[in-house]
This record gives structure tokens, sequence and C-alpha cells, in this order.
């Protein structure tokens, strides 16, 4: 992954002359910091989409329930449940899956934490529910820092759209 700096800046009076020096700017330091941030949580939500959410959602989704909590929103394809109990019934009532994640994507959101953000994934693929019925689908993730272990994150939002 690489990035280029001063490749956008949508400030009308941003001057860009300084011909790829820094030393005026802070631009260099923000894009360091941030591709650490980006490079940090990258392999993280790879393992959390393609090692952890989906084989559990496709085998034991139950095992899943424990990732939400209280004020967590999960839709499904436009069905919306809050909390973990009401997740649990919703999931427990979606056919057997087998999910094949063709893209995925992670940002960084703010948080307390600027080293240690919270994150942001997209999956998108193909989903077959009880070996018949294939579609396309698209899920956001939002993965937030635990409260109470700021070592762990939680579910605060997801939401799969079937697209075919």
């Amino acid at each position: 992954m690489s990035f280029r700096k001063n490749t956008f800046n949508n400030n009308p009076n941003y001057n860009n002359n300084n011909n790829g020096n820094n030393s005026n700017s802070t631009i260099g330091d923000v894009d360091a910091k941030l591709k650490k941030i980006v490079e940090t949580i990258t392999p993280r939500a790879e393992v959390f989409i393609k090692e952890f959410y989906y084989p559990k959602y496709d085998s034991a989704r139950a095992d899943l329930i424990g990732l939400y909590k209280d004020h967590s929103v999960s839709i499904w394809n436009g069905t919306e449940c809050k909390g973990p109990e009401h997740i649990g019934k919703l999931l427990a009532e979606i056919p057997h899956s087998v999910h094949v994640v063709e893209t995925f994507d992670a940002q960084p959101v703010p948080s307390d934490d600027k080293e240690n953000p919270n994150i942001l994934i997209t999956a998108t693929g193909k989903v077959t529910y009880k070996t018949t019925s294939q579609h396309q689908f698209h899920q956001t993730f939002l993965l937030v820092k635990d409260p109470t272990n700021p070592n762990l994150f939680y579910l605060s939002y997801d939401c799969i759209r079937l697209i075919s």
C-alpha cells in the first residue's frame, strides 16, 4: 500500500510549492501516522472477516452474540435489531449460509485513542442460503473499542444487504 503526499487537499488556500519537502508542514507527519494506522488495521480487519466472522456466521452463529452490546444494531437486508438478545433471535431465523468474501476494505474511525482507532469494515461477495439461493452481498461493520477492555472490540453496528 502506498501513499502519495499532498495528492488531495480540499483547502483552497493550500499551496503545495514545497516540492515534496515538508519541513514547513505537518502533512508528512500526518501521512506517516495515517499510513501506520491503516497498515495496522487492515490485517486485523482481514482476520476478523476471513478467519472469524464469516466462518462463525456460516457454522456457529450463536458464537457471534458475544460481539454485540445492548446498544449494538444489526440490520439484515432491511430487518433491524438492537441488542444481543434480539440480534441472536434474528441470526437464528436466517437459513444456513456459505459466504465467499471477494473484497473488503478497512478504514480508521477516530476514537479517544488516536493510535488505535475504531474500525469501519466493508465486505462484498457471494452468499448461498440453503445451498440453492445465491446472492451478491455487501456488509458494513463498525468495530468499536470495548470501554471495559480497550484491547477488545465489539460490533456497534453491522448491516448486510443482499444485492441480487
